[in-house]
């Protein structure tokens, strides 16, 4: 089923008050929780950083009994982390994904390990940067030297068709200034911008909700979007997560994969799993018996402000607001380029 029709699909059961773990828009894999940063906001929805959060990791070979078992639902792969770069077979999976008709694979990372070798067997990929300030950023991000190393890999990777570049930010109260000037740095070299704030496990950090400066970045970033600029975010999510809005969240539309081989449910900031997909599972048949048949009730009413979670929402909720977002990309990108969310 293409991702129109999934689309379709959940936007006719959303209107009759329905959620199910089937039709997922893409898969996240976190290759591992390890990383090369200890990024001071970082938290993995447990009240523990990703680095903190031991897991397991399965070999490249077992990510391929993984592979098999989700191509057959989605053919879009979201490798991240952690650092996906650090697990040392990334290249033997991305290859292994190729093989098995996954047509679209995007990475998260933070660039510091990023090469043009890599950079050519992906469709997407989204860097982080949260302050065009060397010395403030390398402070949040706890290593000397990371921005410069990061900026010399957007560099690298500027002017290119394929992949497409996505810059996320990461909005704390001290650093709102700086998401700004990086929001112009997107702009002036054509890159996808994409922001939000940091969690407390699935609060905003104190000093955000409530805040004039916030709010006003959050404008500022939507006039950026009608402008006609490459921002990720539609225009829901950024009106709804300026005031921390609470929302109806559908978790399963992207399934995620724990560095063991664990299938979340129902989402990871939770941080449950319902069972290894190492052994070929079929992981709706894992979905089917944690929910307790077709479609599942989330009882959740934490309505932690991430996009993956609420613009992934909204856009199965509000068909109007899809139609508009589907203008924004219309007019802002390439037919060539390819971004997901």
């Amino acid at each position: 089923m293409n991702i129109a029709m999934k689309f379709l699909c959940h936007q006719a059961m959303a209107a009759i008050g329905k959620k199910t773990f089937r039709f997922p828009f893409g898969a996240y894999f976190y290759l591992t929780f390890r990383c090369n940063m200890r990024c001071s906001y970082c938290d993995g929805g447990s009240g523990e950083s990703f680095p903190e959060m031991v897991s397991s990791e399965i070999t490249p070979g077992e990510w391929r009994r993984v592979m098999a078992a989700v191509r057959p639902h989605t053919d879009v792969l979201l490798l991240s982390g952690g650092e996906p770069l650090v697990y040392d077979g990334f290249r033997e999976v991305v290859a292994d994904a190729r093989k098995m008709g996954f047509s679209f694979i995007s990475l998260n990372t933070n660039g510091l390990l990023l090469e043009p070798a890599i950079t050519e067997s992906l469709d997407a990929i989204i860097v982080s940067l949260d302050s065009l300030d060397r010395k403030k950023s390398d402070l949040l991000w706890n290593r000397s030297g990371a921005t410069d190393r990061v900026l010399r890999t957007l560099e690298m990777l500027s002017g290119r068709a394929q992949p497409s570049v996505m810059v996320n930010s990461v909005i704390l109260p001290e650093n709102i200034p700086d998401v700004e000037e990086v929001l112009n740095f997107c702009i002036k070299h054509g890159f996808t911008f994409s922001a939000g704030p940091a969690l407390d496990r699935t609060r905003p950090v104190p000093g955000l909700s409530g805040n004039p400066d916030f709010q006003k970045l959050i404008r500022k970033i939507i006039a950026a979007k009608r402008a006609g600029h490459r921002i990720a975010a539609t225009v829901d999510y950024l009106k709804s997560v300026s005031r921390f809005r609470s929302f109806d969240c559908h978790p399963l539309l992207v399934w995620r994969v724990y560095p063991d081989g664990s299938l979340v449910y129902p989402c990871s900031r939770q941080n449950r799993t319902i069972g290894s997909l190492v052994s070929g599972e079929n992981p709706e048949t894992l979905f089917r018996t944690a929910a307790g048949g077709e479609f599942f009730i989330n009882d959740c009413r934490e309505a932690c402000p991430l996009s993956c979670y609420m613009d992934t929402s909204f856009m199965i909720q509000r068909p109007l607001g899809l139609l508009r977002e589907g203008f924004f990309r219309l007019r802002s990108f390439s037919s060539g380029h390819r971004l997901l969310y």
